[in-house]
């Protein structure tokens, strides 16, 4: 339960660029989780590489995540392959609703509702899957 809750705080750390006024520039990128890679392989030792790759793989679905979201704001997309490129890369897949940060607006809190519980009814099947999985493939090897 631990590593699932760390697992889902390394998701959220993305977002830290709020607070520098650059969100979705380089810590929406495969070098910025390339760089959660090479953290958590110092901090777990090289014979857990694949705990390291976990880390970097939950860090960077944010990034994936926002690109496959609704984007409203300038520039769209996420800089996605950043140190290879400072383009920014939208899907217009929009398979996630967009956040509204502008907490004075009308509709600020139904439409952010509906974003969460969207992401929710999408996210959780997924994540409750990965672990049945997980269980029954631990399960056969004992």
């Amino acid at each position: 339960m631990r590593r699932a809750l760390a697992f889902s705080a390394l998701g959220l750390v993305a977002d830290f660029d709020l607070f520098f006024g650059a969100h979705s520039a380089y810590t929406h990128s495969i070098g910025a989780a390339s760089l959660v890679f090479l953290a958590a392989l110092l901090a777990v030792g090289r014979s857990r590489w694949v705990l390291a790759a976990a880390a970097a793989a939950a860090y960077f679905s944010h990034p994936l995540f926002d690109w496959l979201g609704e984007d409203t704001a300038a520039p769209l997309g996420v800089m996605l392959w950043w140190p290879f490129s400072a383009s920014y890369y939208y899907s217009g897949l929009e398979v996630f609703s967009s956040v509204e940060r502008r907490y004075w607006l009308p509709g600020f809190w139904g439409h952010n509702i509906a974003s969460v519980t969207g992401e929710l009814l999408l996210l959780v099947p997924l994540a409750a899957g990965a672990l049945l999985a997980r269980g029954s493939r631990r399960h056969a090897w004992h």
